[in-house]
């Protein structure tokens, strides 16, 4: 293969996974195969075999660029957010998480595909540690928490918060890959508000909890 520049390279290999990506979607991955890929792409096959080896090879790039994208995101919604239990802040957080499931839905599609065809191998990390990595993150915030006396006996506010940020996360890609249709009963931002109500306050009242 001729050397080409970067720029040239890149828009070969975007062609390419772009075309990938719909196959595997619509098709699933084990049904698609490296000769469909390169006629969705515009290619031979032969050129195809000089950007990747394997099919697989194209499935971990696409992820790998779709993961630093999320990342990206997640890390600018988690330095938006400073006091996660302020309720303002938590129903601000929840549509920030319904932004982000509705902007990459090809991004969980992905996410399921590798589920079903490869038990999440490829996925497998992007839970790893989280409610480590928010205790970390919000670590002042947690701590004052603490010092008010304002968390219930035996909780750990990061877990409550990865609970609510999963919670979130979960309600809206049912919504927008399942065709959810308001599963809970309500518009999107009356879930919003109730889910924060919910985490913030509680269900049952302090008197009717039992000891």
């Amino acid at each position: 293969m001729p050397k080409l520049s970067r720029e040239v390279l890149e828009e070969k290999r975007g062609r390419i996974e772009d075309a990938a990506k719909e196959l595997f979607i619509k098709r699933g991955f084990h049904a698609t195969s490296m000769r469909d890929v390169a006629s969705g792409a515009g290619t031979s096959l032969g050129n195809l075999y000089n950007y990747y080896k394997t099919k697989e090879d194209i499935l971990e790039s696409i992820i790998a660029r779709y993961q630093k994208v999320i990342d990206a995101r997640l890390r600018t919604i988690f330095d938006e957010i400073e006091e996660p239990f302020d309720p303002e802040s938590l129903a601000r957080f929840g549509r920030m998480i319904k932004e982000l499931v509705s902007a990459h839905s090809d991004f969980w599609l992905l996410m399921y595909i590798d589920v079903l065809e490869f038990e999440n191998r490829h996925f497998r990390k992007m839970f790893d540690g989280l409610a480590k990595n928010l205790r970390r993150r919000f670590a002042p915030y947690f701590e004052r928490l603490r010092g008010e006396d304002a968390l219930h006996d035996g909780i750990d506010p990061a877990v409550g918060f990865t609970a609510a940020y999963m919670q979130f996360f979960n309600y809206f890609l049912v919504e927008k890959l399942f065709g959810g249709n308001r599963h809970l009963g309500m518009s999107d931002d009356r879930v919003i508000a109730t889910l924060t109500d919910i985490f913030v306050r509680g269900v049952l009242r302090p008197e009717k909890q039992k000891t």
